[in-house]
């Protein structure tokens, strides 16, 4: 019984390195869309017109809550393994999250120097959903600051009479 747990066993991790080990189609799309992803990332560090550091902000804010939510991941194991392994992190090189924070903040502060206070609220709102990470503490950091001085500072309304 034991020879035949371990026979099982051994073809189970051969299939499964054999099955790892391959190059597939989906990693060439990944690095496609990275790459797509990365200029996204470096247009909005280059840009200063808020239209396009909102559009670039969003992508990537997209590709972001995409990447975290996809669970693609299948290995064929009899249930009793299949309770021991854990689903891989679906990852890049860099984190696509950071990115679309980074470019976020930058795209919130580009709204409030053009006078559109709603709309640097409203984009430092998606920051704020990262809090519970601790990962992306500094940019939540940086969003409740920013947010806070919207807040304390009201608009200033003159009005010259004659």
């Amino acid at each position: 019984m034991k020879t035949l747990r371990l026979i099982v066993l051994s073809i189970l991790v051969s299939v499964t390195g054999y099955l790892t080990g391959q190059p597939t189609e989906a990693a060439a799309v990944d690095n496609v869309s990275f790459m797509t992803l990365w200029n996204t990332y470096s247009n909005c560090q280059a840009t200063t017109n808020l239209d396009q550091l909102s559009k670039n902000a969003s992508t990537l804010t997209a590709a972001a809550n995409h990447s975290l939510d996809q669970e693609t991941f299948v290995l064929p194991l009899p249930s009793k393994l299949e309770k021991l392994v854990s689903t891989p992190a679906a990852r890049f090189a860099v984190d696509v999250k950071a990115m679309a924070a980074a470019c976020s903040l930058r795209a919130a502060s580009a709204a409030v120097e053009a006078g559109k206070i709603d709309a640097a609220k409203g984009i430092l709102q998606t920051i704020l959903g990262y809090q519970p990470h601790s990962e992306y503490a500094y940019y939540t950091l940086q969003a409740k600051t920013l947010l806070s001085e919207l807040e304390m500072n009201p608009i200033e309304i003159t009005l010259n009479l004659p």
